[in-house]
Order: C-alpha cells, then sequence, then structure tokens
C-alpha cells in the first residue's frame, strides 16, 4: 500500500470514528432534549388533567365527559397518549392510537435509549389524590426528531470524508509526486568505474524532499569519488602485480635458468669424460639430464604464466593459443578446448584489455581443471557484436544443475574486479546445464 492510500485509509478511518462519536454525542443530547422536552410537558399536561378534573367536581353535567385534555396546542411533542388511572378503577386515555400504530418506532427509542413515558403523576384535588396520570409521547414524533438532527449530521461527515478524500488525492498525491522521482533515482543508483558523474537531482517542494534529494545528490557524489578511488587503487593494485610477476619472472629467468643451463654443461662435461665407463654411472647422469630439461620446461610455464606474451607485445590470439595447448597437456587426455576467436575483436583490445581477457580466460581454465571432469570440451569464444566485445567460457557441468556448483572461490571474484576496473561487465551464471563465464567490454574503451 502506498502512502497515499496508506493516508487516504487513516483518515476516512478517522472520519467515520469521529462519525461515530458525534453521533453518540447526538443522541444523548437528542435523549435528554427528549426528556426535558416529555418532562416540560408532562407538568403541563398535568396541571391541565387537574384543572379538567375540578371542571367536573364543580359542574355535575360533564361529569360523565370522557375529555381529559381535549386541544394539546403550544407543547413541543404534542400529541402525547394520555392515560387516567383513578383508584376507583375508573380509566380514560386520549391520543394513545399512535402507540398502536407504530410499535417499531417505539422498540427503538427504548433500544437507543430514550425514555418517551414519564413518571406516573399522581392527580387529585385540594390534597386529595384520587389516580395517576401516564403520559406518553408519539414514538414517530421523537424519531422524526432524531433523523433532523441526524440527518444534517451524516451530511456534515459525509462533507468531510469527501474533503479528507480529495485532500488525500490531490493535495497530499501532489506533495508526494517527487517521491517517485526520489525512489527511480534511487533505483538507478548503479555506479560503474568507468561511469560519468551522476546527474543531480533538482531542489523539489516540500522542503522535507528538497532535504532528502539533497541527501541522495551527495550520496550519488560520494559514491562516484568513492568507486573513481577504488577504480585507481586496483588498477594500481594490478599493474603493481602485473610488474612483480614480470619482475619474478626475469629473476628466475637470470638466475635460475642461469644455474639450471651450469648445471648441464657440468653434466655434460661429467658424461664426456666418463664416457666408456661404468654403464650405472652414464645411466644415472642420463637420468640427471631429464630431470634438468624438466625443470627447464616448468621453469619455461613458470616465466610464462608469469609473464604472458600478451606483455611482451605477443598477438592476443597466438597467446591465447599457446595457453590452451599447454593447459590441454598439463592436464592430460581428456581435456580439449574449443577456440574461436574473432580477428576483428581481437584487433579491437588494447594491452591492457588483452592481458584481462588472457588472464580470464587463464583462470577459467584452472578452475574447470579444478571442479569439472574430463570427457567434455570446454568452448572459449571472443566476438563482436553490436559495439560489444564479449569473451565467453563454458563448460558442461558433472552434476545436475539443480545441485551446489562450486563458485570458482576468490579467484572469479578477483577476476570480476580486474574485469570491471577495465569497464567491463563479468557474469559467472549457470546456462542449460552448463557453467558459463563472460567477460564483455564497450568498443569504445578500446585501442
Amino acid at each position: 500500500m502506498n502512502l497515499k492510500r496508506y493516508l487516504l485509509v487513516r483518515m476516512i478511518t478517522l472520519g467515520l470514528l469521529c462519525w461515530v462519536l458525534i453521533s453518540a454525542y447526538v443522541v444523548l443530547r437528542t435523549a435528554n432534549e427528549v426528556d426535558d422536552a416529555l418532562a416540560s410537558d408532562a407538568t403541563r399536561l398535568h396541571e391541565m388533567v387537574e384543572y379538567s378534573m375540578y371542571k367536573r367536581q364543580i359542574n355535575p353535567e360533564i361529569e360523565g365527559s370522557p375529555v381529559l385534555v381535549g386541544s394539546q396546542y403550544g407543547l413541543l411533542l404534542a400529541p402525547y397518549c394520555i392515560r387516567y388511572e383513578g383508584w376507583n378503577g375508573q380509566v380514560r386515555q386520549e391520543g394513545c392510537d399512535n402507540l398502536v400504530r407504530h410499535p417499531l418506532e417505539a422498540q427503538l427509542m427504548r433500544v437507543l435509549g430514550v425514555q418517551i413515558e414519564s413518571e406516573p403523576r399522581p392527580v387529585g384535588l385540594w390534597g386529595q389524590p384520587f389516580g395517576e396520570l401516564f403520559i406518553t409521547a408519539d414514538p414517530q414524533l421523537v424519531l422524526v426528531k432524531f433523523w433532523n438532527t441526524l440527518r444534517d449530521l451524516l451530511l456534515l461527515s459525509t462533507l468531510i470524508v469527501a474533503s479528507l478524500a480529495a485532500l488525500t488525492y490531490v493535495v497530499i498525491g501532489r506533495a508526494l509526486r517527487p517521491a517517485t522521482t526520489l525512489v527511480e533515482k534511487i533505483d538507478s543508483i548503479a555506479i560503474s568505474e568507468d561511469s560519468p558523474p551522476p546527474a543531480q537531482l533538482p531542489d523539489v517542494q516540500p522542503k522535507e524532499f528538497g532535504r532528502i534529494a539533497q541527501g541522495v545528490n551527495r550520496l550519488n557524489d560520494r559514491l562516484w569519488s568513492l568507486t573513481q578511488t577504488r577504480r585507481k587503487l586496483m588498477m594500481k593494485l594490478l599493474n603493481v602485480q602485473e610488474d612483480e610477476r614480470r619482475e619474478l619472472a626475469h629473476l628466475v629467468h637470470a638466475d635460475l635458468g642461469q644455474s639450471l643451463s651450469l648445471i648441464a654443461v657440468n653434466c655434460a662435461q661429467l658424461r664426456a669424460q666418463l664416457k666408456g665407463g661404468d654403464a650405472e654411472v652414464q645411466d644415472k647422469l642420463e637420468e640427471i639430464e631429464l630431470q634438468i630439461e624438466g625443470a627447464f620446461e616448468r621453469m619455461r610455464a613458470v616465466l610464462v604464466n608469469k609473464c604472458p606474451p600478451v606483455l611482451e607485445g605477443a598477438d592476443l590470439g597466438m597467446a591465447i593459443q599457446d595457453l590452451c595447448t599447454r593447459w590441454e597437456i598439463n592436464s592430460g587426455s581428456g581435456w580439449t578446448v574449443n577456440l574461436n576467436l574473432d580477428a576483428a575483436a581481437l584487433n579491437r583490445l588494447d594491452q591492457d584489455r588483452a592481458l584481462c581477457v588472457y588472464r580470464t580466460v587463464e583462470e577459467c581454465l584452472a578452475n574447470v581443471r579444478r571442479h569439472a571432469a574430463p570427457g567434455e570440451p570446454v568452448n572459449v569464444g571472443l566476438a563482436l557484436q553490436a559495439g560489444v566485445l564479449e569473451l565467453r567460457v563454458e563448460n558442461d557441468l558433472p552434476q545436475p544443475a539443480g545441485t551446489q556448483v562450486p563458485s570458482g572461490g576468490m579467484g572469479l571474484n578477483l577476476l570480476a574486479e580486474r574485469v570491471r576496473v577495465h569497464g567491463g561487465v563479468f557474469k559467472a551464471q549457470l546456462q542449460e546445464n552448463k557453467f558459463v563465464v563472460s567477460a564483455s567490454f564497450q568498443e569504445k574503451g578500446a585501442a
């Protein structure tokens, strides 16, 4: 539920609660007014009945007249049901037909707690009571009085609730309009290493939303600044790493290579001197030469790993092909790599991105050998489509796609950082029972 509907529900609920409270107050007030009117009219009717009794006492001609009051003009809730019960058993009543005609209204008045019947009043002359008087108001007239009061209240309450709804949808809705822009701006925060400075939100009204917009602008600026700092630090870290690898490779080549060469020369001289000697010694020397040759091969592999041909300006396609060939040889039988490198895509990569692509293929092949099973080929492709250079490395999973697949550990995470630093998008995901690693670069950033 959005804020506008939430406020609408709350306002309507508050309006209905106020209407209920006011209705209860009006019912109580109207009941008190009916009680006061009934008491006032009952007093007057009591006096009129006693006067009628007095006239009967002094005028024998109207002694048997059934009329108690006659006209009830001027009374607040007239006409009333007037019932006289004498102590001699005499019963007289006037205007009580409405009680018989409107039983539902009378029952409703009892439910509302409105007393339409006054307390019994003694009737007598010269201080001597001889009967009781019961006065009952017409329930329909009392209900009409209630309705006239509640009708105005209902109209007022309807206008209040409608005004609250209009206020919510018009005034509050207009005031909350900048919230949509703010939310869209916050949702769109996805600053990458090569993104331009973020666009600033305008100063919006009301003031609270303006402060939020300023906070979002400061957050965007801070994120962009931190992202650029992070990119520079990561780029420097990668450069230092490659420089250290290159220096280490040169040291290994200069020191260890020279030592191995010297050992090989000494071994050859020793073998020449002992030529024709003991066969067992000759075999041992041959074994040493083979070990030296193996050490040379391992040293060359380390040198290529630490200082790939791409750093020396070699062609990227040839370097990747050499990498895949060495990987197939070192992995043993059952491992094959299918290469599909687009020449146009290779020519669009500068040296930094070429090294990034080379390291990506190298790390992916290492992960395949650690986590996959031999037998299925590894597909390595580089293509240029719609101005996007995409490297894609995929291999079949050794188990169904529903089971847990190794993530590659920190290797893929660091590789993702390397790709992002160079302005690319890195993805590692499952597709049709295959583990797919892709790195995409915009062509505009290529040399």
